[in-house]
Parts: structure tokens; C-alpha cells; sequence
């Protein structure tokens, strides 16, 4: 019994070795370049029960390429969604662009299967050859917040106190001016008119 023992191990190696070069021959992968402004955090998602990727999530600094390994063992068109965020000064946002990736996966006669991608940009309807995604303005630059420009002034009005009052002001001390001016023209026909009678009574 024991003879037979490294016998059926040998075998089992074999059948084993046999496995895992049809498993290779029957296997095909997809390699998913992704290119981020700035830099940041890709994120693929998977639909339709496709194969999941390698990592899900994939950091790619600025200037840098990242890329999304998918491995696939059956021939069938698999469907992915790729997004993106930006990181900047703690705070997170998310890119403007969102790509659709279709796998197409076909056999050959040998058995062997190979990959075809198709990358669409779902904002521009654009078939890319790549993922990238680019920064949005807002991270990019802080727009600069304009003036507010200065209502100007009336000659002749303080330049402290509120413009819808001042009206009203100049109007009162108008208005006070003309009634000081008639005051003081009666009592000057007043006392003129006490003179001539004084005058008159002599």
C-alpha cells in the first residue's frame, strides 16, 4: 500500500498541473489605464454580475497612470462603471466625468480566450482610450468674489448715515429754512407797520 502512495501523488500533481494550464488557457484579462488631473481615487463598479476587478479602488497620483485588472474565464460581454473624487484641503469631491466599460471577452478556436474593451465617456458619448478624469474647476481655481462697487455720493451729503434718510433731512431743514424766512418777513411787516401807526398817532 505504502508503494502506491507516491504513485497517487504523482498523478494527483499531474491532474492538478493539467487543471491550472486549462484554467490559464481559459483565461483572459483586461488591464483598464486610468489618469486623474490633480490626482485622487478611481472607483470601478461592476454590473450585470460581472467578474469583479482586483481592487475596486484604485489611488493614482498626479501624473501617474493607475490601472483596474480584471481577470474573466468565461467568453461574454461584462459591463463596468468607472468614477472618480478629488481630495483637496480636506475636502472631498466628486469628478464631472463618468465612463462606461464594456468587456468583451471571445474564444478562440484553441479554447484560449482574449479581451476587448470599449471606454465611453458618459458626458461626451466619446469612446476613449483611456479613463481620465479631469479636475473640476472649482478645485482648481477659487474664483475671486468681486467688489461690490460704491453707490456714489451727492455733493453736498455727509458721507456718514443712511442715503434713504438723508432725503428726508434736507427736506425737513428746507422745509425750516422757508418757514424762519416768512417768520422773520412778518415780523419785519410788523414792526414796520407799528411804525407808521406810531408815526400817524403824532
Amino acid at each position: 500500500m505504502r508503494k502506491f502512495l507516491p504513485l497517487s501523488l504523482s498523478i494527483l500533481l499531474l491532474l492538478f498541473q493539467f487543471a491550472g494550464i486549462a484554467f490559464a488557457a481559459k483565461a483572459a484579462a483586461a488591464e483598464i489605464p486610468v489618469v486623474i488631473d490633480g490626482g485622487g481615487t478611481a472607483y470601478m463598479i461592476p454590473e450585470n454580475n460581472s467578474p469583479l476587478p482586483v481592487e475596486s479602488a484604485v489611488k493614482v497620483n498626479n501624473g501617474r497612470t493607475g490601472r483596474f485588472h480584471i481577470d474573466f474565464t468565461e467568453s461574454g460581454e461584462y459591463y463596468y462603471t468607472i468614477k472618480a473624487e478629488f481630495s483637496e484641503n480636506g475636502q472631498t469631491q466628486a469628478a464631472n466625468e463618468v465612463f462606461a466599460l464594456t468587456v468583451n471577452v471571445f474564444e478562440k478556436k484553441d479554447g484560449t480566450l482574449y479581451t476587448v474593451s470599449v471606454i465611453k465617456n458618459n458626458r461626451t458619448s466619446k469612446k476613449e482610450s483611456q479613463v481620465r478624469f479631469q479636475k473640476p474647476p472649482e478645485i482648481t481655481t477659487q474664483p475671486k468674489t468681486p467688489k461690490t462697487p460704491k453707490t456714489p455720493r451727492r455733493p453736498g451729503t455727509p458721507r456718514t448715515g443712511d442715503e434713504s434718510n438723508l432725503l428726508h433731512y434736507v427736506l425737513i431743514s428746507e422745509a425750516a429754512s422757508v418757514g424762519l424766512f416768512l417768520l422773520a418777513l412778518l415780523y419785519t411787516m410788523n414792526t414796520n407797520k407799528l411804525i407808521r401807526e406810531g408815526e400817524t398817532a403824532y
